[in-house]
């Protein structure tokens, strides 16, 4: 009877244990299962959105005259656009409602373009689930970041933009701080330094976060030899120059087309240009 009682104690206080533990670890578990779920919407979105969104609104979200307005946009999410045509909700459910019902009325703000904004879900009859909605939801907002960027701080006066060549100007020699910094004030991180690896938009910088376990650094040294590879460069700073700049000109599969932005030859200057690149070159 006493051993009995003894047993029941001793597993009873181990239940506890594992129940206390496992309870203490459920944030951070649940964090980790929604940037994982959320990764593969902005995924799934992306998917969806080339197939019935880009024709109009452009493959990168640009807008194409005549047709559709830009939507990777800052005035979309610094509410510009919202004054202007009097809505009073978040960006998301901007978003949301129009992707979802549509727009068939015209915008005094957007009257050159003709066509009306389909339906899209098929709760107000048009062709996709509600589910696939919101994944391009997600890939739209996953625009914010980037889009915003394009009105950071005014630039100065003595201003020159990098530009698209791999070799000129000839880059100064980087800081690796202020490149790390670039690096967080771009967003970069968002998509490069994403732990979980099966859902982030773009290629691990770290090894520890890149399917091959080799670092950006390392892949730079040697991809512009590689039988696929399709760029232009000759050296691991033309790579890191090239992606950076000439986004689509060498994607690595299986990743795709049109996610990175193509806004940094013309936001960075050269010096900028040259602190990010030093920086990646140390990442291991």
């Amino acid at each position: 009877m006493i051993t009995r009682v003894a047993l029941g104690t001793v597993f009873m206080v181990a239940t506890l244990m594992i129940v206390s533990f496992t309870a203490i670890d459920e944030p951070a578990r649940m964090a980790q299962f929604e940037s994982g779920y959320h990764g593969r919407s902005v995924e799934a979105g992306a998917a969806l959105y080339a197939n019935n969104c880009a024709t109009c609104h452009g493959p990168d979200g640009k807008g194409i005259a005549g047709r559709a307005p830009a939507i990777n946009a800052a005035d979309l999410y610094n509410g510009t656009r919202f004054k202007e045509i009097g809505w009073s909700g978040t960006t998301h459910d901007y978003v949301h409602g129009a992707i979802a019902g549509g727009r068939p009325r015209a915008s005094a703000a957007f009257a050159d373009y003709p066509q009306r904004m389909p339906t899209w879900s098929r709760e107000f009859g048009g062709p996709l689930r509600p589910d696939q909605v919101n994944n391009i939801v997600d890939f739209v907002m996953n625009w914010e970041e980037t889009a915003l960027l394009e009105v950071v701080a005014e630039k100065p006066s003595d201003f020159v933009a990098v530009g698209l060549d791999l070799k000129d100007p000839v880059l100064p020699k980087g800081d690796v701080a202020h490149g790390e910094k670039l690096t967080q004030t771009y967003g970069c991180v968002a998509c490069h330094m994403n732990p979980d690896m099966n859902v982030a938009p773009g290629p691990g910088w770290p090894a520890k976060y890149y399917s091959g376990g080799v670092s950006i650094a390392e892949r730079a040294a040697t991809r512009f030899t590689a039988a696929d590879y399709t760029g232009n460069a000759t050296s691991a700073e033309e790579y890191l120059r090239e992606s950076i700049l000439q986004t689509n000109v060498y994607v690595v599969p299986p990743y795709v087309a049109n996610i990175m932005p193509k806004i940094y030859g013309e936001q960075m200057a050269a010096q900028d240009l040259a602190d990010v690149i030093a920086y990646l070159q140390t990442i291991k």
